[in-house]
């Protein structure tokens, strides 16, 4: 096991080497061979060019970048591009650029994420969630909001941590469906052309039509979010995940979905009717529905609202969890492996509130002066020894 997960962590700081050296030769391209190699005339004359171009250059201003050296720009070249042949043409470098991200993409999530859509891994550019429409990523700043409005006729308002899209569309637009990736250590709250206000968490994926059409408001989510819901008796407002589905008018309620987890929708105000392809029920305010798999009936509990939405105020709050469960939510929030001494560590209950943005040796300094455990971190994998 201990080796499986060593080839994980090299195989992780292999992808980080590979993304560098495609940082910077796109970086490279963007700065110095426009001049040399007459870039805006080829733009000009290659639309499809044009936009990849535009699609890189966008996002380059979002990543803390390391000088490139002459010497590191010539061993990437031999690496990368030559291959027995002198150096081609503009497309093809950013075909090489295209195949080294790519590449990348492809060996994370066979070892890590398993993710079926794996654009997320673009937060390798920066913190930065992603909006997808039709084939096309825009990055969630400014810069790719900007790309999106020149080319789509919907109306949108960006800030630091929101997006949302104007009611007053000013003409007919088609609808169409847009998917919002929210990475690692991030956050975003989308305001639908509703009205509706969704915060997503961190590792948060929804699939939303713009505009809604027809007599229901329909979207999907993968991940954990939290939903006020515009109030339209006309149009219900349904949430699906995995083979499930939550259909309201107007209220508030939590989704927590993550993948090979139970999900748990949670009411805080309102009524909601949650369903799957066995059970279906209706959850009244401080109730959550569990469902661990969509061939079982749901169980309905009463819930911890403080514990469920503390995520809302930037922080952790594990009540009586065992520490597996804890260590795992850390692990996917800092992005380190965890490895424990045996089960009855993991199995060990612990209950902990905190700041979510404090860095893991802050957390785990915390379990630490419980004297019932010992953390031993090197690099990104942390051991857990019992004290016990």
């Amino acid at each position: 096991m201990i080796d499986d997960l060593n080839e994980k962590i090299t195989m992780k700081q292999k992808i980080y080497e590979r993304l560098d050296l495609g940082k910077q030769f796109a970086k490279r391209l963007t700065e110095r061979d426009a001049v040399h190699d007459g870039l805006d005339q080829q733009l000009e004359e290659d639309p499809d060019l044009k936009e990849l171009y535009h699609d890189i250059a966008a996002n380059l201003h979002t990543v803390d970048w390391k000088p490139t050296g002459r010497q590191e720009w010539l061993d990437f070249q031999k690496k990368y591009l030559f291959r027995r042949q002198r150096r081609r043409n503009l497309i093809l470098r950013y075909a090489a650029v295209a195949c080294v991200l790519v590449s990348a993409v492809v060996v994370w999530s066979l070892y890590f994420s398993r993710q079926e859509e794996p654009a997320v891994v673009m937060s390798a550019a920066g913190n930065l969630p992603t909006l997808s429409v039709n084939d096309q990523v825009f990055a969630l700043d400014s810069g790719g909001i900007k790309r999106l409005l020149q080319q789509k006729h919907v109306v949108m308002q960006q800030t630091d941590k929101e997006l949302a899209y104007l009611t007053d569309c000013g003409s007919s637009v088609v609808s169409e469906w847009h998917t919002i990736r929210v990475p690692r250590q991030a956050e975003f709250t989308l305001v639908l052309m509703d009205g509706s206000r969704v915060r997503l968490n961190t590792g948060t994926t929804l699939h939303y039509p713009v505009p809604f059409t027809g007599d229901t408001r329909e979207v999907r989510v993968e991940g954990e979010a939290f939903f006020e819901v515009a109030p339209d008796k006309d149009k219900p407002f349904i949430v699906h995940f995995e083979d499930n589905s939550v259909t309201v008018l107007g209220t508030e309620f939590n989704i927590s979905c993550y993948k090979e987890q139970p999900s748990h929708t949670t009411l805080v105000k309102g009524s909601v009717r949650l369903s799957n392809s066995l059970d279906a029920v209706v959850l009244l305010p401080g109730q959550e529905g569990i469902i661990s798999s969509s061939r079982e009936n749901i169980t309905v509990r009463e819930a911890d609202i403080n514990v469920v939405t503390a995520w809302l105020n930037n922080r952790f709050y594990f009540k009586e969890l065992p520490l597996s469960e804890i260590m795992k939510a850390l692990g996917e929030w800092y992005d380190v492996g965890v490895l424990f001494d045996n089960k009855s560590t993991g199995d060990m209950l612990f209950s902990i509130e905190t700041k979510r943005y404090e860095d893991i040796d802050s957390v785990l300094t915390i379990l630490e002066s419980t004297k019932k455990v010992k953390f031993t971190r090197k690099d990104n994998m942390i051991q857990v020894k019992s004290n016990l």
